[in-house]
């Protein structure tokens, strides 16, 4: 019965993202990218019932979205990768021992984190290096960056369980996570939009996307995006009351 719920809350969540995604709430941008909702129900369902429903339901999203969305399954793979950012970074700091098999989850938790810190180093020196010289690094070494930096979080989080999700009802607390989310955000979403993304939807070399869009346009607009995301699912998870009728805090 349990699993059955969880389906069902995933469900809804997807589908109130496919939804918005269909609408004409958004903000287009001369550079394709446009503000929108279409993550916030990914968010509320972060604060209501954590990060598995969170991650499994951006999933479902991912897939929703390459299907109708005009820019397909590109969109949907910049979606997703600018979205998972703002609940794996809440979650990193809200973890905490079960207290059993101690040294395995120590370990795990170990590689995880390093796992996570090389792969986050070589996106930000690829996107030193573009900005400095325009140099074409290796589009193998930035898919396998990515790939490894959002795996590592399964390392992370696997063996772990979370503290009370009203702990991000406070509004300082919320702040810092949502700082650090949108520098880590900043620094993925730049680097795929200017390996994979732009190059792939408007046929130019990595070189001539970085003269088309500054990379501060990217990082703001998804600086925005992330607040409008956080922001607008928090104020409804815990300003509306529906926190306190889950018994969520």
């Amino acid at each position: 019965m349990k699993k059955i719920n969880e389906i069902t809350i995933i469900a809804l969540f997807a589908a109130m993202s496919t939804v918005l995604q269909l609408s004409q709430l958004e903000i287009p941008t001369q550079w394709g990218m446009k503000i929108d909702l279409v993550a916030v129900p990914i968010l509320i369902a972060f604060f209501l019932f954590g990060f598995r429903v969170a991650l499994e339901t951006s999933i479902v999203m991912f897939f929703a979205i390459s299907v109708v969305s005009p820019s397909g399954l590109i969109g949907a793979t910049m979606k997703w990768m600018a979205t998972v950012p703002m609940f794996i970074v809440p979650t990193l700091m809200t973890l905490k021992f079960k207290g059993e098999k101690e040294l395995k989850q120590k370990l795990l938790t170990l590689s995880g984190i390093l796992i996570s810190i090389i792969a986050l180093i070589a996106l930000f020196g690829t996107l030193f290096i573009l900005l400095r010289d325009k140099e074409i690094i290796s589009h193998l070494l930035v898919a396998i960056s990515c790939i490894a930096f959002y795996l590592s979080f399964w390392l992370l989080t696997r063996n772990y369980e979370f503290k009370k999700l009203g702990t991000f009802k406070n509004i300082y607390f919320i702040t810092a996570t949502l700082i650090l989310a949108v520098i880590v955000r900043g620094i993925t979403s730049t680097v795929i939009n200017y390996y994979f993304a732009i190059p792939t939807f408007f046929g130019m070399s990595t070189e001539d996307a970085i003269n088309w869009i500054p990379w501060y346009i990217i990082v703001g607009l998804n600086c925005v995006q992330g607040i409008i995301d956080v922001g607008g699912a928090w104020i409804i998870t815990f300003r509306t009351g529906i926190s306190k009728f889950l018994d969520i805090g």
